[in-house]
């Protein structure tokens, strides 16, 4: 939690002024940079004032960091993995911060107190964001829960091996699985697997199983659907039959996944095309609020540049003309809706 509270300080420690968002950078205009501003805070120990002075400054880069980082990921992910993105990403600051200019220092106390002016290379910065964040995390990292029957030779099987083995590839593709009756999306379906042949296969039996699925979200209906069918061998009935309900399983896995995630990005989000953000601050202020409101189940930056951010938001339940009614009864942040579409919005802070 102590490397959480370091990146979400970040926000605390902003000031709105002074912050002019992307620009070109001056080393390499190819590359776009984020302009903020941050401060870091250190003990003065034993009277070593200028120790002090080197840790606020280097908490002060980590604050620059901690902002941009907070508003291109989704918060689940900020949480999930606290701990990564501040070894590989705000402990590394020389690595993303271009350059910087000290704004004000002071001594307070027993506290040594830095506010700088970062240029952040939002590229390699957003870059190793895409690669610490997997596909389910970007779309609200659902919660998948399965209710799959299972059968050889007609009688039921109760060890449930197409489950394991459907479970164990959807946790390798980075989702969360859960109990059924609580879960996002419930995986439902059957698998059947029958005798097949002892024929040439030196005292070995074949079974060929086949597996239906479907995976249904709660309150949107049907997202996907598979079949598959798979054999299996082995020296006995029953690891044979085991063996190919475990390869269906795994075989209609990919295109079910698949299937899930495309599903997902068409249904569950929303594009929020975001007009007149002045400041990397206000963005950030901005995100906060989206990301308070209970419809609302994760939010992340896309891109930001020319005074336009644009938003994917991971919606609980209803679509952009859902999220334009609530935008617009917020306060804090008040927005202008110019344009609803089913899962699209153009906006503009006001």
């Amino acid at each position: 939690m102590k490397n959480l509270s370091l990146i979400c300080a970040a926000a605390l420690l902003l000031a709105a002024a002074g912050c002019s968002g992307s620009r070109r950078s001056a080393l390499n205009p190819a590359y776009e940079i984020e302009i903020v501003e941050a401060e870091g805070l250190a003990p003065v120990v034993d009277g070593d004032t200028e120790g002090a002075k080197k840790t606020a400054l280097g908490e002060a880069m980590k604050s620059a960091l901690g902002l941009v980082v907070g508003v291109y990921v989704s918060q689940d992910a900020l949480v999930a993995k606290s701990v990564l993105i501040d070894e590989s990403i705000t402990s590394q600051t020389q690595g993303y911060i271009e350059k910087y200019e000290v704004l004000k220092e002071r001594l307070e106390g027993n506290f040594y107190r830095t506010r700088i002016r970062a240029h952040v290379r939002k590229e390699d910065l957003t870059a190793k964001l895409r690669s610490l964040e997997s596909e389910p995390e970007k779309l609200g990292n659902p919660v998948l829960g399965f209710d799959i029957t299972e059968s050889a030779d007609s009688k039921p099987v109760q060890g449930g091996y197409a489950e394991t083995a459907l479970k164990a590839a959807f946790v390798d593709a980075g989702f969360l699985t859960g109990d059924k009756d609580t879960a996002d999306i419930v995986i439902k379906g059957a698998a059947e697997t029958a005798f097949n042949t002892r024929e040439g296969l030196g005292g070995f039996t074949s079974y060929r199983a086949g597996i239906s699925l479907s995976a249904v979200k709660k309150g949107s209906g049907a997202l996907a659907a598979v079949q598959e069918s798979a054999g299996g061998i082995d020296l006995n009935d029953e690891a044979a039959a085991r063996a190919s309900l475990i390869n269906a399983a795994k075989k209609a896995a990919a295109p079910l996944k698949e299937g899930i995630l495309k599903s997902l990005r068409e249904k569950t989000i929303v594009h929020l095309n975001l007009a007149n953000v002045k400041t990397m601050n206000d963005l950030s202020d901005f995100t906060k609020v989206l990301r308070n409101i209970p419809a609302v189940k994760a939010s992340w930056v896309r891109s930001y540049t020319g005074g336009t951010a644009v938003l994917d938001v991971a919606m609980r339940k209803g679509g952009a003309s859902d999220l334009s009614q609530l935008l617009m009864k917020n306060l804090q942040k008040p927005v202008k809706i110019n344009r609803t579409s089913a899962y699209e919005l153009d906006a503009e802070l006001q």
